[in-house]
């Protein structure tokens, strides 16, 4: 069995990682080796250095890469959208209440370029305060105890983490989400491309039917999601377990192909947010081909017809 090794970072990517590798070993007699790698250095010169595969996360470092020379190209986005929470205290019932206000974000790079360019799309830059707290300082996605303590009346959350939140007293928002390409993305180097053309059609097979089954085979999806995915994301009870499943089936796409308007706000929030990339055309970064064929065959209807 042919094989391909798939690199990630954060543990809440996995439900949809092992539901491709389930499908690239059922269906497209593939094997994908899932691999965790933490350190953010190391991630990102690894993949440089042509040492991993494919990724699916971390968007923002691939653009100065591309701009630098390496042969960066991602293949399909599976969000469009943040999926983030405004979580508010009481007292805050609309995006009016909180001009004058404070609102905590995340400080992690990613969730904090994200973040303040949300608060702008929703015409809040400048109108409100931002408190800008770490994970070590109250937990991972915690920074809601800063909503909770007095210190602000609002918070971007997560939704994977917003319980502890909402238990605390906090409510949602009605907000407008973000267009954006989001985290479950995937990337690999030209060179690797070129050299496994029928290894990443597999891959990319495989990719559609998880989507698909995602959206249209809980009983499926659940049986993976259950196992590794749960275990490592640390999730106790099948209650939990499906709550987090829900949410993440709420922010996945039907087709994974990135949309102009998630691309070009991207562009522009990694551009403002993280460095000047100088202009380049953003549509270099991306190789479609392997997810236009599939469209122009199809595909994903014959996914929804083969389960008729």
């Amino acid at each position: 069995m042919d094989g391909i090794q798939l690199v990630y970072r954060d543990v809440d990517r996995t439900p949809l990682l092992y539901v491709i590798r389930a499908m690239a070993m059922q269906r497209e007699n593939l094997e994908v080796d899932i691999r965790k790698v933490s350190d953010g250095e190391d991630y990102e010169q690894g993949f440089l250095r042509g040492e991993f595969d494919l990724i699916c996360e971390h968007l923002r470092f691939l653009f100065p890469a591309r701009l630098a020379g390496h042969p960066v190209r991602c293949l399909a986005a599976c969000q469009n959208r943040s999926s983030q929470k405004l979580l508010a205290c009481d007292g805050i019932n609309s995006l009016e209440d909180l001009i004058g206000k404070t609102v905590a974000i995340r400080a992690a790079p990613s969730s904090r370029i994200s973040a303040t360019y949300w608060l702008r799309h929703l015409g809040l830059e400048g109108r409100v305060q931002t408190l800008n707290i770490d994970d070590a300082a109250v937990g991972r996605w915690q920074q809601w105890r800063k909503v909770a303590s007095g210190e602000a009346s609002a918070v971007v959350c997560s939704p994977l983490y917003q319980d502890a939140a909402l238990n605390a007293g906090l409510h949602d928002l009605d907000a407008p989400p973000l267009p954006e390409i989001g985290s479950i993305f995937f990337a690999a180097l030209g060179p690797f491309i070129d050299q496994h053309e029928d290894t990443l059609r597999r891959f990319l097979r495989a990719l559609y039917r998880a989507v698909h089954t995602f959206h249209h085979d809980r009983k499926t999806a659940m049986a993976i999601v259950s196992g590794e995915p749960a275990r490592l994301m640390g999730l106790r009870d099948l209650v939990e377990i499906e709550r987090q499943y829900e949410r993440l089936r709420e922010n996945l796409d039907e087709r994974p192909i990135p949309r102009l308007d998630a691309l070009t706000t991207t562009y522009a929030m990694l551009d403002d947010g993280y460095m000047p990339l100088g202009g380049m055309n953003p549509l270099t970064l991306w190789d479609l081909h392997y997810v236009l064929e599939l469209d122009e065959e199809r595909f994903m209807e014959q996914l929804a017809g083969d389960k008729e």
